[in-house]
């Protein structure tokens, strides 16, 4: 399935329109998914192995990666010109146009790296 189906779905729900169970089963993978992650952490916590095999920390750091995917698309949507703005929560609409680092950020706030240049810098986007 499509992600942009299971926010489709999901958005549908928050409106009080389903028409299929895809977004609670979503919700239902979450929630183990933080379950499992939860015990997980306090296992390695208690066992505090010296290293862990690459396989095992390459699953959780894919797995991370997915979930944070997820997570900004859906919760900041469109905007992913990589300055973080979007994820510190700053409003592109209220945000200005840097000539420092070229990123579109609020008034006071620190530039975020890496600068923009050329087609990237905010002067130069649409």
């Amino acid at each position: 399935m499509k992600l942009t189906k299971l926010f489709e779905n999901l958005s549908n729900q928050l409106q009080g329109k389903t028409d299929d169970h895809e977004v609670e089963m979503a919700i239902t993978d979450l929630r183990a998914i933080a379950d499992m992650a939860g015990k997980l952490a306090e296992h390695l916590s208690q066992e505090n192995p010296a290293e862990l095999e690459g396989w095992v920390q390459s699953k959780i750091t894919k797995a991370a990666d997915y979930i944070e995917s997820v997570y900004k698309n859906h919760v900041y949507g469109e905007h992913d010109c990589g300055c973080g703005s979007a994820a510190r929560g700053l409003s592109e609409a209220a945000s200005t146009c840097c000539g420092k680092c070229g990123h579109k950020h609020v008034k006071g706030t620190s530039c975020p790296k890496p600068y923009l240049t050329g087609a990237r810098h905010c002067r130069n986007r649409g």
